[in-house]
């Protein structure tokens, strides 16, 4: 199971990888994009994302990574870049709820969601630019100033400047009054408030990108220096 799902009047989408941080892995974005399409037919009120208290999502699953080619790791991300834009224009009120990290294309979850709502011990890094990826950059220049996270840090929620848009606690409150706003007026509304993103412009730049030859090295070498600065900090401890 890479997905737990509720489905009522609100839709709650826990993401269900605990073994693996969440890491989106091909099975569990291809879920996702199947879980849209119902959702685009069905039309819930809201979609509710969610981890768990230790990871919303840590983002690219490179546990394959042996196996992988540069071109099957091009379609790998723009299947994630296709699906943070269908989220992003969804024809319902979307939300994330972060507890614990969120890192690389599940930050970029987040930040496509309209409602992004941050516990205390939430924590947010956009690595992409150590290995050469241009995923969600330009929707998160519009939500927040990008120079906080564009260095790969790992940021805490209360740094996260508009990245972060509340508190759990607050999830309740937004559906309820969400709720109570006529259907018809939901399409105009979820309009206005989205930031200006060129969507064609996204995608042509995430395609650039991954296209790049070299994909494949460039991946394991960020692996390798992600393990080994975890090896490093666990000697420290």
């Amino acid at each position: 199971m890479t997905l737990a799902v509720h489905r009522g009047a609100d839709w709650k989408i826990r993401l269900d990888r605990p073994e693996a941080a969440n890491a989106l892995s091909p099975a569990l974005v291809d879920a996702l994009h199947d879980l849209l399409d119902e959702a685009a037919a069905i039309r819930p009120e809201a979609l509710v994302l969610e981890g768990n208290p230790r990871h919303f999502a840590a983002g690219f699953d490179l546990s394959g990574l042996s196996g992988e080619s540069d071109a099957s790791l091009a379609h790998r991300f723009l299947r994630i870049g296709l699906l943070l834009e269908r989220l992003a224009t969804a024809p319902y009120l979307t939300v994330a709820v972060v507890e614990g990290s969120a890192v690389g294309a599940g930050a970029d979850l987040v930040a496509a969601c309209d409602h992004r709502l941050a516990g205390p011990d939430a924590r947010f890094a956009f690595p992409g630019a150590r290995f050469g990826v241009v995923l969600g950059t330009s929707r998160l220049r519009s939500i927040t100033d990008p120079s906080v996270f564009l260095g790969g840090d790992t940021v805490a929620a209360a740094a996260a400047g508009g990245l972060v848009t509340g508190a759990p606690g607050d999830l309740s409150g937004i559906l309820e009054t969400w709720a109570r706003v006529d259907p018809t007026a939901r399409p105009a509304l979820l309009a206005a408030a989205r930031p200006v993103h060129d969507a064609d412009a996204a995608l042509a730049a995430l395609t650039r990108s991954v296209t790049t030859p070299g994909l494949h090295d460039r991946l394991t070498a960020y692996r390798r220096r992600a393990l080994s600065h975890r090896s490093h900090s666990e000697e420290l401890e």
